[in-house]
């Protein structure tokens, strides 16, 4: 099948974006600058996509499919990933000697979170042996939440691109995680 001018718009402009936040990041000596310009480069891609598929016309039931199940949650999953830095960044600790411990703290928090979306996705799909019907228009038209709003998410009037789309945050959130431990143990222990 030949990919649809919309799927197309959508890899080309979240390669694009990947791309920006990596160099950006290379770049910028203060992360909290980064994070709050991948947050908002990552959102006007998004917002992007969204006016192109306001008024658009699906090709047919499987494109429509194939944009609720990959792209939009590739692109939500970014926002919340940037949200979720923002959060962790602002609070951590100033005391270098604190932060192993709190960076330890957000990795639990981080894998509960991931297990409670992974089994709502796994309800989602036990509901019916097929889930496409989940990714059609008419059933991801709920607004987004990012970040902290995490505890108010209700799993039965979510859209499964929605969890989806937390499971990418989630998954580069432990990452992220992961990566400040290594970093933030080796200059505990060696002050």
């Amino acid at each position: 099948m030949k990919k649809s001018f919309l799927l197309q718009q959508c890899q080309l402009a979240y390669k694009r974006i990947q791309l920006e936040i990596q160099s950006h990041e290379s770049q910028s000596p203060d992360e909290m600058k980064w994070i709050e310009w991948g947050f908002a480069a990552t959102m006007q891609a998004w917002l992007n996509i969204e006016k192109i598929t306001h008024d658009y016309q699906f090709m047919d039931q499987q494109e429509e499919v194939s944009f609720y199940k990959s792209q939009k949650p590739r692109f939500t999953g970014l926002i919340d990933y940037f949200t979720l830095l923002y959060k962790s960044v602002l609070f951590q600790p100033e005391d270098y000697t604190k932060r192993g411990n709190y960076w330890k703290r957000e990795l639990n928090t981080c894998l509960e979170c991931m297990s409670k979306f992974k089994e709502a996705c796994q309800n989602y799909k036990q509901q019916q042996a097929g889930t496409d019907i989940y990714f059609l228009k008419h059933n991801n038209q709920q607004p987004l939440l990012f970040g902290s709003n995490v505890n108010i998410f209700d799993f039965n009037s979510t859209s499964y691109s929605c969890l989806l789309g937390r499971l990418v945050a989630l998954k580069k959130y432990k990452k992220y995680i992961q990566e400040k431990i290594y970093t933030e143990i080796p200059l505990r222990q060696a002050g």
